[in-house]
């Protein structure tokens, strides 16, 4: 039987966080909001979503005029575990791999 994931505590997010530029949250959730057009973020929210099946882990994806905004967290225990750091350093290497400022 898998382990569940341990949520980390604020201060352990905040030490992932100063590895993962433009990324914000705390031990709830974190979160990346990028500036793109449509074309763009239909192409890297395809991208993440094959990542976050590998994974089977996944971000909430909100769009929005110009935006793309990826919130991570763990559901099973309210917050964010070590999953979600993975799922943002993967996230944060599509972006840059696509040549996306954030």
């Amino acid at each position: 039987m898998p382990t569940k994931p341990t949520k980390l505590d604020d201060s352990e997010v905040a030490a992932a966080l100063s590895a993962l530029p433009g990324w914000l949250g705390d031990a709830d959730r974190i979160q990346l909001e990028i500036l793109v057009d449509s074309d763009e973020a239909d192409a890297i929210s395809a991208e993440v979503l094959r990542a976050a099946d590998e994974l089977d882990h996944h971000p909430v994806i909100d769009r929005g005029p110009g935006t793309v905004t990826f919130t991570v967290w763990t559901h099973s225990v309210g917050g964010v575990t070590d999953l979600d750091i993975t799922l943002a350093r993967r996230i944060s290497h599509l972006l840059s791999s696509a040549g996306i400022a954030y």
